[in-house]
């Protein structure tokens, strides 16, 4: 079972991941491209069973390096210019069903005292409750809930305002026996370290496996 410790975590992501065949731009181990396909040929044989032996770091332990390999995709915004990682705080918040999909909102609210932007489609990464760096699909989707059409244009944040980016996902979930997300990564700009957001909405854990196709929205205004 692949680990997340220190630096070999960057070592295996980027060596590990065919999106990453290039040097990346920005921070080490940061994938460039922002969309993914599913990683079918990434994991190590016994993906899906529980590891023995010690527990993984937990999550809130995780440095920044470890954070930033957990990218499965990047942020289409560039780093300057944007709300830094530190001006903001990132929640998952509502919860729905339908089609065989589940959707949340990606929550972005500016807790410093200046204003800033964010803008596009933010990277994105999903480690598992073992410990393991997940390798979802990962696509853009350019519309709202209401099926209409999203402009992609720079956002202004206030202090206390906010912004947001729906997330769905669909297909192969993590069930009862298989290992399910426990932490998402956020990047809102090229080159920045991600935000860390507790896979959980409403005390519930997310169903999100090792191969769950994600579909996230440009960054807007939250109404």
């Amino acid at each position: 079972m692949k680990r997340l410790l220190g630096t070999l975590v960057v070592v295996l992501a980027v060596s590990g991941c065919g999106a990453q065949d290039k040097p990346a731009p920005g921070a080490l181990g940061a994938p460039a491209d922002t969309t993914a396909p599913a990683g079918l040929e990434e994991v190590p044989p016994g993906y899906d069973e529980s590891p023995d032996g010690a527990q993984p770091v937990r999550d809130e332990e995780l440095d920044d390096a470890a954070l930033t390999a957990l990218l499965r995709t990047g942020a289409s915004a560039p780093a300057d210019g944007h709300c830094a990682p530190d001006q903001v705080r990132v929640v998952l918040e509502g919860f729905d069903m339908a089609l065989g999909h589940r959707y949340t909102r990606v929550v972005v609210r500016n807790a410093s005292r200046r204003t800033c932007l964010v803008e596009g489609v933010p990277g994105i990464g999903v480690r598992g409750a073992w410990g393991s760096r997940f390798v979802p699909e990962v696509v853009h989707d350019g519309s709202g809930g209401d099926g209409e059409a999203l402009a992609v244009r720079p956002v202004r944040l206030g202090p206390g305002e906010r912004a947001v980016s729906d997330l769905a996902w669909s297909g192969d979930l993590a069930g009862a026996e298989s290992e399910q997300a426990s932490l998402i990564v956020v990047q809102l700009a090229r080159g920045q370290v991600p935000v860390a957001v507790p896979a959980v909405v409403g005390g519930t854990p997310l169903d999100i496996g090792q191969f769950t196709t994600l579909r996230l929205t440009p960054l807007r205004a939250a109404g």
